[in-house]
């Protein structure tokens, strides 16, 4: 059948639990700083290794840079139970570099593995949690994902593992920003470095892809609200940061704290209104792939991580703004390690390594893995690559573990792809029909509109699941559940979008990976728009959304080198420059082809149910046209013609 190895495991199903005080700073994250990924709710972890320390603290530490910047760091060290006694150690020591605050108490969350774990100093480990540079306590002009904050994590890991009492090994880890500056200092330490082991969790793979747009259709209001939200942290965080150090007893140098505010303040007003401005109008170089996106693209970085000899475990999930980028994260560095192209699909028969190795979940940005004991993994990892210990974390011959979609059940596999299976073809025909033929010829009509029902996985997707919030912290699970009831049928999305649905299945069905709609339209426009859904839809009617994806039209013409094709050349998952050299405006009248990137699933498939793909012009309001699109395509409308088609990695379960 030319399936990869693919196992099933036991199911993991630990009570889930609702605390209010995470959900708090969920809120906070969404509103200010919407990428932050500050919330891992879980289930309560074991915790395996009994507690051997208390925890002792130093706040506000000074470690001078390469360039002579300096940058704060709070450090927490073991120290003997019950006392204030500083144990002997020696420790290795864990390392994170923030954006958000280094002061935020979130080692209070149950299995928040964000930053600053006590759970890990408990049990041998000295942490370093660092604000980076031009934000918080931290002196210097904050550029997301600047190159010289690759070279402060180099210059951070070098200084932490020369720490008295420290064995002179380094990890890292943290979600999100926090994840991706992991992969970009792996890869800037260079061989025979201290930093022995990462943890990247929720990091993308190709910022402007995975999250920024959907095959160059924006997620504004997600863009636009981290891109203001986080230079507004690095404002309010030195006085915070100050106010919070105060609180807890240390000595705060006020003048400093005031100095860094306005100094922040000054970046952010002078980079803040341009960027955003450019986001907003599609104007400038903001518009289109360059310096700025490819300083956001820790794809690039993954075959000099190995390179390095840098161990990664990586989380994802489903709902995640990365839906794409931790797979090809895992990808990546499976090649490298193989040496093989990094941005190549996977191929039967390659060897693999437990040194890089993936747990998906199925839930957003928020809670990726969902009720997994992701500390409890991050102590195992650390205890092998810091500690030396031979625990068999790494002896796998299937290192990617993921969930299969809203189900408590898990498959181990070593490939993505996760089928080396030609793709099923199903066509758009008549009556809405979507079958395995082609049939006759004809068109159906679809009228642009920047403006849908929006609800459903989307919205949980990209507003890190604050639809969920207002039962999670005042009226329970009951109204979370009738809140979020898109996400379970979202039928009311789909008025104004043309559905075509496939005859009920004869057995279960397994939606495996990536996929592709190849969509062939006349436009009266110079640019279209196409958003394409998949849907499981069960013998009563209710349509469960499975995954998403959509395309620009101008954006349409495809790189063959960075494509990915099946054996029989079916596409799997397209990829475009994005510059403003590859755009190619539309031909009003002209029959047009559009081959739409629709990201990965997971997703079991019972018999009796159906396959639905929806086609339409909107996902409101997770995507928004900027300025520049809005004009060229107000007004449009367009003929779907019959005999277009999806390519879907279905997999017999």
């Amino acid at each position: 059948m030319g399936l990869y190895p693919f196992h099933r495991v036991d199911t993991i199903s630990p009570a889930r639990r609702s605390v209010v005080g995470m959900k708090v700073l969920q809120v906070t994250a969404v509103l200010v700083a919407l990428l932050s990924g500050l919330i891992t709710p879980s289930a309560a972890a074991d915790p395996g290794q009994p507690v051997s320390y208390d925890v002792g603290v130093r706040r506000d530490v000074p470690v001078t840079m390469s360039d002579g910047t300096v940058l704060r760091a709070d450090l927490y060290f073991p120290t003997e139970l019950g006392t204030d006694t500083a144990a002997p150690g020696p420790f290795p020591v864990l390392l994170t570099q923030s954006p958000y605050g280094k002061w935020q108490e979130v080692e209070k969350l149950p299995n928040l593995v964000f930053s600053r774990q006590d759970y890990f100093v408990q049990r041998g480990y000295i942490e370093v949690v660092a604000d980076v540079r031009g934000q918080g306590a931290s002196e210097g002009e904050f550029g997301f994902w600047s190159p010289i904050q690759a070279q402060d994590g180099a210059d951070l890991v070098n200084w932490a593992a020369t720490l008295p009492n420290s064995t002179g090994t380094v990890g890292t880890y943290g979600s999100s920003y926090l994840g991706m500056n992991q992969l970009f200092t792996a890869a800037a330490v260079g061989r025979n470095s201290p930093l022995k082991a990462i943890a990247p969790s929720v990091a993308a793979h190709d910022l402007l892809r995975d999250a920024a747009t959907m095959g160059g259709l924006w997620h504004l209001p997600t863009m636009a609200t981290y891109m203001t939200g986080t230079p507004a942290l690095s404002v309010i965080n030195p006085l915070a940061n100050a106010g919070w150090d105060g609180l807890r007893g240390s000595t705060v140098d006020v003048p400093a704290a005031l100095r860094r505010t306005t100094e922040h303040l000054w970046n952010a007003r002078k980079t803040t209104p341009p960027l955003v401005g450019q986001l907003l109008t599609g104007t400038g170089d903001t518009a289109y792939d360059g310096p700025l996106w490819s300083a956001m693209r820790p794809g690039d970085q993954l075959r000099q991580i190995v390179d390095n000899g840098v161990p990664a475990l990586m989380f994802g999930g489903w709902n995640d703004v990365f839906q794409r980028g931790a797979l090809l994260n895992y990808a990546g560095l499976q090649n490298a390690a193989a040496g093989r192209p990094v941005h190549a699909p996977m191929v039967a028969g390659q060897p693999v390594t437990g040194r890089y190795q993936l747990v998906y979940g199925s839930g957003n940005h928020a809670n990726a893995a969902g009720p997994v004991d992701v500390r409890r993994m991050h102590l195992d990892w650390f205890d092998r690559w810091l500690k030396n210990r031979h625990n068999g974390v790494d002896d796998t011959r299937n290192p990617l573990r993921a969930n299969v979609y809203g189900t408590d059940e898990w498959i181990n596999t070593d490939r993505y792809p996760f089928t080396s299976e030609d793709p099923t073809r199903l066509y758009l025909s008549g009556d809405h029909r979507l079958t395995p033929a082609p049939g006759e010829h004809g068109a159906d009509h679809l009228i642009y509109n920047p403006v849908n029902v929006g609800c459903g996985r989307n919205l949980d997707q990209w507003t890190l699941g604050a639809v969920r919030l207002p039962g999670d912290l005042w009226l329970g699970s009951e109204l979370t559940k009738h809140l979020d009831v898109c996400s379970r049928d979202d039928r009311i999305t789909q008025a104004g979008s043309l559905t075509y649905t496939t005859e009920p299945l004869p057995e279960d069905r397994l939606l495996a990976g990536p996929m592709s709609a190849t969509l062939q339209a006349t436009a009266t426009t110079t640019n279209t728009a196409f958003v394409v859904n998949i849907q499981d839809i069960a013998p009563d009617g209710t349509s469960r959304p499975l995954t998403e994806g959509g395309l620009d039209g101008r954006s349409r013409v495809l790189n063959p080198d960075r494509t990915w094709r099946a054996a029989n050349g079916a596409v799997t998952m397209p990829y475009r420059d994005m510059t403003a050299a590859s755009e190619q405006p539309v031909v009003p009248g002209e029959l047009t082809e559009y081959v739409v990137e629709i990201f990965p699933t997971l997703a079991r498939i019972p018999a009796g149910h159906r396959i639905r793909v929806t086609v339409g012009t909107a996902d409101f309001p997770m995507i928004l046209p900027n300025a520049t699109q809005l004009k060229d395509l107000a007004g449009g409308r367009y003929a779907l013609s019959w005999g277009s088609y999806v390519d879907l990695p279905l997999m017999r379960y």
